[in-house]
């Protein structure tokens, strides 16, 4: 018995034209990127803070329960924090005072 050739019936045409269209559509939510919405800055806001603060949670709580070592873990990570959101001002305020000036 031989196996029977393909040939693409009507339905697929219309799903490749779909597919395209939801690929379009990736590429734009890609490339707005630089652009982010009001959604995509909370949730990442939100994101990033939850594991900054996971990051001196669980070595404090370690360090109340297991070893007092851990406070040097945890006091390493929020001064990581602390650093980064420092950065973070000081990045934004250079962007505000360049806007300014143009």
């Amino acid at each position: 018995m031989s196996t029977p050739e393909h040939k693409p019936t009507a339905g697929h045409s219309g799903q490749t034209t779909d597919v395209e269209a939801r690929r379009a559509a990736d590429l734009a939510i890609y490339n707005n990127a630089t652009n982010p919405t009001r959604t995509t800055r909370a949730v990442s806001w939100i994101g990033w803070h939850a594991i900054e603060f996971a990051g001196v949670a669980v070595p404090l709580g370690l360090a109340l329960t297991v070893w007092d070592g851990f406070y040097v873990a945890s006091g390493l990570a929020a001064l990581g924090w602390a650093a980064n959101e420092l950065r973070l001002r000081r990045q934004q305020t250079s962007r505000s005072d360049e806007d300014g000036e143009a």
